[in-house]
């Protein structure tokens, strides 16, 4: 680095959109408050044979999980679901935590493992709620 400049931290602005376009509108499509635009994100997201998967849900397909989101934004309203990490990859595969924030508060939170085919879109998406117990 030289003399004098400043070294920048990394924000969460950084991270998103350093994600690859297909998790960009994944977490935009938890996050449409047009319910009838929720389906643009998902087209640009996942694969149409998409496995998600979490503790409440499993489902395979857009129109199962367009429903699913439509559930969470009908049920939650403004909510905003936020990245809370920075996003570890390799082989295709993307880790991060995330928040779901109102009133910017964090009311839950979790994180998810997504794995891209070979057209960079989402054809897997296995969620995680709470956090991890630090072992020392």
């Amino acid at each position: 680095m030289a003399r004098g400049a400043l070294k920048r931290e990394r924000t969460m602005t950084d991270a998103i959109r350093d994600l690859p376009e297909s998790i960009q509108h994944y977490v935009a499509m938890w996050n449409e408050p047009d319910l009838d635009a929720i389906r643009g994100h998902l087209n640009r997201a996942v694969s149409t044979d998409c496995l998600w998967v979490d503790p409440q849900h499993s489902h395979v397909g857009r129109d199962a999980l367009e429903a699913n989101v439509r559930r969470f934004r009908t049920k939650f309203g403004p909510a905003e679901l936020c990245l809370a990490s920075n996003v570890d990859s390799h082989h295709q595969r993307y880790r991060y935590e995330w928040v779901i924030k109102s009133e910017g508060a964090v009311v839950f939170r979790g994180f998810d493992v997504a794995t891209l085919n070979d057209d960079g879109l989402i054809e897997r998406v296995d969620g995680f709620f709470g956090e991890l117990t630090r072992i020392d």
